[in-house]
């Protein structure tokens, strides 16, 4: 497996300094909130979730954060991303180093455990781009949506001149790949990459750090950045602080977008690095609505993190969840206020999936590890009274958490365990999740935006898979002369058991059995 293999051959790098580490590894920013809502640690939840280390055996699988991805015939397609530690800049940021950008398509298989991959150099036989689109194909964090056999990708940031390997910026692309003929294109097939991939070019686009879902039949582009030049960490880009929808217009020949509407820029929609995802809401005459739910991310104006909640309708109209008080949190309204959620927990970037039940009319939001305010650890001599501890330098974590959203709108967080427990030969914990992604696993019921239809999981269900990411081997890295981190290769396999009357059952660790697979051995965590 990789992450033995990396430690040993020294292959893990020294995180370096993008967005929120490099920020946060000097001084902590002030949050948009100074409390954030009690995290549940023994609530009743209608679900347990096993959370599995999946073995690929021998398989080829590429080491990859920050990417694009698809799902198509249960097996995933992969574009961009990075191959190194965080974003791969230079500590010191004085100098470029040698390109890390992932410059090969990647099909993966999980069930007969087969990968395949292929090169979009312009010297590689059958890629038919030109270096210039290579560039605009290969960013760290762009957005990205799939309908139906296309994968759409907008902006992200990486190297974007052929002629200068220190030039870096944000694209302004907007690119569709067709996937049946490019599975067929990364298996070996005929013809050139470039027959299936199209782009077009606009500033609307030019986003990078943002999410991208289509709801309501039209795709939304939320907040985000726009970073021209060389990454220093205690510089900002351009934010957008705004939703930008448009129509895409596509007949598989030729490639165009209608902008709908662009939202008037607000401050506090600064927003980067977050978590956003499609949900469903039951109405008062049983009628179902799509919407989006943008959680935290990164960065307030002094450097800290957003606690909370932007619901952004079908039609791309976001509203901050804080009953019209005090958006930006000046006069501490938000922090008076019990009614106002403000996450703690899992506040940057990471792998997601959503529950819907329309029994209940609840949404549940899974987020697995990545980077957080607040961790749960009652043995810390700075525990608060519910054994969560507080860092406002933002560490990297394993542990993993339930936003719900209840039928009258408000919001609760149940904490929910950790990754299994993967550890260094130095035995240093190792910390998942961050910018990775989930596959849904075939055959699993969804809403037509993506959420798992939980009323429908009435037996032990696969749900789907944990791939790629960042691992840290220390909650900090940056300027810490033993924190490194790399890309990840691991694969984690999601298991869902229901649990149809969860009143009547004492749940520990908020309903959560997380098994864990370490050299061989299983062992349950039952308990908090």
């Amino acid at each position: 497996m990789f992450f033995h293999n990396s430690i040993r051959s020294a292959t893990l790098t020294l995180l370096a300094t993008l967005g929120l580490f490099a920020a946060a590894a000097a001084t902590p920013g002030a949050n948009q909130t100074s409390t954030t809502t009690p995290v549940t640690v023994s609530g009743n939840l209608p679900y347990q979730i096993n959370l599995q280390r999946y073995d690929m055996g021998t398989t080829d699988m590429p080491t990859l954060h920050s990417f694009a991805a698809a799902s198509f015939g249960g097996q995933w397609i992969i574009a961009a991303g990075l191959t190194n530690g965080l974003h791969g800049f230079d500590l010191d940021q004085s100098s470029i180093p040698e390109r890390k950008q992932n410059r090969d398509l990647w099909l993966i298989d999980p069930v007969t455990k087969m990968s395949w991959h292929r090169g979009l150099d312009p010297l590689d036989v059958g890629s038919g781009l030109t270096e210039s689109q290579v560039l605009s194909l290969t960013p760290a964090n762009s957005q990205f949506e799939q309908v139906g056999d296309t994968l759409y990708m907008s902006g992200g940031y990486g190297d974007d001149n052929p002629y200068d390997d220190t030039s870096r910026g944000t694209f302004d692309a907007l690119t569709a790949f067709h996937l049946p003929p490019l599975i067929d294109w990364i298996k070996g097939g005929a013809g050139t990459a470039a027959e299936h991939i199209r782009q077009i070019n606009d500033p609307l686009f030019q986003v990078t750090g943002g999410d991208m879902y289509q709801t309501g039949g039209n795709m939304h582009l939320v907040f985000g950045q726009n970073y021209e030049g060389r990454y220093h960490g205690s510089l900002s880009g351009e934010y957008t602080k705004q939703v930008r929808s448009f129509s895409v217009q596509d007949d598989g020949t030729n490639l165009g977008f209608q902008h709908l509407q662009s939202t008037t820029p607000e401050d506090h929609y600064r927003r980067r690095d977050l978590n956003v995802f499609p949900a469903m809401q039951a109405n008062p005459d049983s009628s179902l609505t799509e919407h989006l739910v943008a959680l935290s991310g990164v960065f307030t104006e002094s450097f800290g993190t957003w606690t909370v909640p932007v619901e952004i309708d079908s039609d791309g109209n976001p509203t901050q969840i804080d009953h019209g008080l005090d958006p930006l949190n000046t006069a501490n309204v938000l922090d008076a206020d019990p009614s106002v959620f403000k996450q703690g927990m899992n506040n940057y970037y990471s792998a997601k999936l959503g529950l819907f039940s329309e029994a209940s009319g609840t949404m549940h939001e899974i987020l697995f590890g990545g980077i957080t305010l607040q961790e749960y650890d009652p043995t810390h001599v700075d525990a608060d009274a519910n054994g969560f501890v507080t860092d406002r330098f933002l560490p990297n974590t394993s542990q993993i958490s339930s936003v719900v959203r209840l039928p009258d709108g408000s919001y609760e967080q149940h904490y929910l365990g950790a990754f299994p427990e993967l550890l260094t030969p130095d035995n240093d914990l190792m910390r998942f999740g961050s910018n990775a992604e989930f596959f849904l696993a075939d055959n699993v019921t969804t809403y037509p935006n993506g959420v798992i239809a939980l009323d429908a999981l009435t037996d032990t269900t696969t749900l789907g898979y944990i791939y790629g990411g960042l691992i840290a081997n220390a909650p900090h890295v940056f300027n810490n002369p033993t924190g490194l981190s790399s890309a990840s290769g691991e694969v984690f396999k999601v298991v869902l058991t229901p649990i149809p009357e969860p009143a009547s059952i004492v749940l520990g660790f908020a309903a959560v059995v997380v098994t864990i697979f370490l050299s061989g051995r299983s062992r349950m965590i039952t308990g908090a």
